[in-house]
C-alpha cells in the first residue's frame, strides 16, 4: 500500500489494473517528498495518500479536492518539471524523480478571496443589495486564473491533411474510425487524453467477444501502428469547412496542429453531471466515474465509508465496485421513485442498502472544512432528514452530451453517442458509415457488436432542483471553477437576465480552468426550472481557450 486510501493487495485483481504494485515510486509536489506507485497519476497518488483537498475556488477561496477526470475538473490542475502549461492532475503521470507545482492562484488564500468569503459567503451580514454589488464587481473583474512569471517559448505549428478527422478515442470514436477505415478512407484520431478508450474500461460487458477494456486495446493499437492515433492532442475549434485546430504535446510543450479534412467526425461523447445541493463543493464529494476509474485503474478509495447519491445507473455501478473492493458504502440514495433495471439488481444481489425517492441534501464536514464527516438526506418530499456518517459522497446526477465543439453540418458530423457504451459503438459506427456515404467510397464494415445491458432512464436534475431551499441555493454550486450558485442564477433571473448567453456573460460562467465543464450543463438546468423552460445546452461549456501563443502559431502555419 502507499498510503490509507490504497486498497490492500487481497483486493480483487480487477482494481489497480494501471497500476503496478511491486514498483514504488517517489516524487515531489511543491517541493515536498510524495509516493506512488507505477502507473499513478498525480492525481490518485494524492488521493492514496489521503490528501483531499487539491485548491481552493477563485472568488470565494473554499477548500476543494477532485471531482471530476481530467479537463472535466475545475481544480486539480498542476504542471511537470520544466512545463509553462498546467494540466489536469489526473493527466499527469508519475515517473521517478518527477516534479510538479501546483498553480498559486489555487492553493493559496489571495485577499479577493478573503474579501469574496465575507461578503458572499453564506455566513455574510451584508444586504442583499450589497452582497450583489459587491457580487457584480467581482464578477466583473478577471479572475485570478493560474498563470507563470516566465514567457512560454513560442509554440510550434504544423499543418496535417486527411479523409475523416475523428475527434475523441472513446468507444464513439475508435468505432468511427474503423468503420471510415474500412471503407477505404484516410482516418486520423486525435483525443485530448493520455490514453485512449475515454471510460470504456469502466464498464462491464463484451464487445466483439472482447472485454470493453481489451476491444479499446486493440483498436487502439491498430490505429496507432499506423500513425493514425494522436494522444495528448486537443481540439480547440473546428470550422464548418472541415478545418480544425488543436493544440498537441511537443517533448512537453504546447504546439499547434491544423489539420484540414474533407469531413470531421465529432465523437466528444458524454460528461457526468454533479448533482445541486448545499455544500456539493466540499472536498470529498467527486462523480460516479471518477470514483469509479480511481478503483479500477488505481486501486485508490474514495474514502472508508461512502454514501451514494444518484439519479441513474450510474450510482449503482459505483456503488457495487465499492462494495466488491471492500468498501463500506453506507447506503445509495435514488432520487427516483421505483428504480429498475440490471444495475440496481446487481446492488441489491451485493446486499448494498438503497433509499428510493431520498436525495442528499448537503454535507457535514470538519471545522476546517477539508474533510467530509457525514452528509445529510432527506425524502425528496422533504420528509424524513436523517444523517449517514461517511467520509466520502458519491454523486451522479445524470450524463450530458459535450457539446461545446460545435454542431452538425455539411462537412462536420456528430457522432450520436447515446448515454451508455453500446449507443456510443453504433452511433460512432453510424458516423463512420456516414463519412464513407458522404465521401461516395466503399462500403464501411459492420459496426462492433456489443453485449452489454443499456441504463434504465435517468431521474433528471429536476429532481434535486425542485428541493432546493433559498439557503442551500447559497452553497449549492453550478459552476465550481468561477465560484457560481443556484442563488446566483436565481438573482440573475430576478434582475431580467433573459437567456443563457445573458447569463453566461453577467456571471462569468466558464471562468475557471475547467471552462464551466465541471458543472455539465447545471446553470442552464437552473435557469431553465426558474423561467419555466427546457434547460438549454446554449453557453454550458466554453470549452478549450484559444491563448496568445496559439494564436500565433495559428497564424504562422503555411499550408501550401
Amino acid at each position: 500500500m502507499s498510503g490509507p486510501h490504497r486498497l490492500p493487495e487481497t483486493a480483487p485483481a480487477r482494481f489497480g489494473s494501471a497500476v503496478d504494485r511491486t514498483e514504488p515510486i517517489g516524487f515531489r509536489l511543491d517541493g515536498r517528498p510524495r509516493t506512488g506507485l507505477y502507473g499513478d497519476t498525480l492525481a490518485s497518488a494524492l488521493l492514496a495518500s489521503g490528501r483531499a483537498v487539491f485548491g481552493r475556488s477563485p472568488l470565494l477561496g473554499r477548500p476543494r479536492g477532485l471531482t471530476a477526470l481530467g479537463f472535466d475538473d475545475a481544480v486539480a490542475w498542476a504542471a511537470a518539471e520544466g512545463e509553462h502549461d498546467l494540466r489536469p492532475a489526473d493527466e499527469l503521470l508519475l515517473s521517478e524523480g518527477a516534479t510538479f507545482r501546483t498553480s498559486p492562484g489555487l492553493v493559496t488564500r489571495s485577499p479577493l478571496a478573503f474579501g469574496a468569503r465575507a461578503a458572499l459567503g453564506p455566513e455574510s451580514r451584508l444586504p442583499s443589495l450589497g452582497r450583489r454589488l459587491f457580487e457584480r464587481v467581482s464578477r466583473q473583474a478577471a479572475l485570478p486564473i493560474p498563470t507563470t512569471r516566465e514567457l512560454a517559448p513560442r509554440m510550434a505549428a504544423r499543418f496535417e491533411s486527411c479523409d475523416v478527422l475523428v475527434i475523441g478515442a472513446g468507444l464513439a470514436g475508435l468505432a468511427a474510425a474503423q468503420a471510415a477505415r474500412s471503407a477505404g478512407l484516410h482516418v486520423r484520431v486525435a483525443e485530448a487524453s493520455h490514453r485512449a478508450g475515454g471510460l470504456a474500461d469502466l464498464y462491464d460487458g463484451r464487445i466483439d467477444g472482447l472485454s470493453p477494456g481489451a476491444w479499446v486495446a486493440h483498436a487502439a493499437g491498430d490505429l496507432s501502428d499506423g500513425g493514425a492515433l494522436w494522444l495528448g492532442t486537443r481540439a480547440i475549434h473546428v470550422d464548418r469547412s472541415g478545418s480544425v485546430q488543436l493544440i498537441e504535446r511537443v517533448r512537453g510543450q504546447h504546439g499547434l496542429l491544423r489539420v484540414a479534412a474533407q469531413l470531421v467526425v465529432v465523437a466528444s461523447g458524454w460528461r457526468e453531471r454533479p448533482l445541486p445541493f448545499a455544500d456539493n463543493d466540499r472536498p470529498g464529494v467527486l462523480l460516479a466515474t471518477t470514483a469509479r476509474a480511481l478503483l479500477r485503474r488505481h486501486a485508490v478509495a474514495p474514502g472508508g465509508r461512502v454514501v451514494v447519491a444518484t439519479t441513474g445507473d450510474e450510482g449503482y455501478r459505483t456503488a457495487v465496485d465499492l462494495k466488491e473492493a471492500g468498501v463500506e458504502v453506507e447506503m445509495i440514495l435514488d432520487a427516483r421513485d421505483d428504480p429498475q433495471g440490471p444495475a440496481v439488481d446487481v446492488a441489491k444481489a451485493a446486499g448494498v442498502s438503497m433509499s428510493f425517492a431520498s436525495v442528499a441534501t448537503g454535507v457535514e464536514t470538519d471545522k476546517s472544512g477539508e474533510r467530509l464527516k457525514a452528509v445529510r438526506a432527506a425524502n425528496r418530499d422533504g420528509f424524513g432528514a436523517r444523517t449517514l456518517f461517511a467520509d466520502a459522497l458519491v454523486v451522479s446526477g445524470g450524463l450530458a452530451a459535450r457539446s461545446e465543439l460545435g454542431e452538425a453540418c455539411d462537412r462536420v458530423i456528430v457522432a450520436a453517442s447515446g448515454f451508455n457504451a453500446r449507443d456510443a459503438l453504433a452511433g460512432g459506427a453510424a458516423a463512420g458509415a456516414e463519412a464513407a456515404r458522404r465521401l461516395e467510397v466503399g462500403l464501411a464494415a459492420a459496426p462492433p457488436l456489443a453485449e452489454i445491458p443499456a441504463d434504465e432512464p435517468d431521474g433528471g436534475l429536476d429532481l434535486y432542483m425542485s428541493g432546493l431551499d433559498p439557503q442551500a441555493a447559497r452553497t449549492a454550486f453550478v459552476d465550481f471553477g468561477a465560484d457560481v450558485t443556484v442563488a446566483d442564477v436565481a438573482e440573475a433571473a430576478a434582475l431580467g437576465v433573459d437567456g443563457p448567453e445573458v447569463l453566461a456573460r453577467w456571471l462569468g460562467l466558464g471562468g475557471g480552468p475547467d471552462g464551466g465543464a465541471a458543472g455539465a450543463g447545471l446553470p442552464q438546468a437552473a435557469f431553465g426550472r426558474i423561467h419555466g423552460d427546457a434547460p438549454s445546452s446554449a453557453g454550458a461549456v466554453q470549452g478549450p481557450r484559444w491563448t496568445l501563443a496559439a494564436l500565433a502559431a495559428a497564424a504562422s502555419v503555411d499550408p501550401y
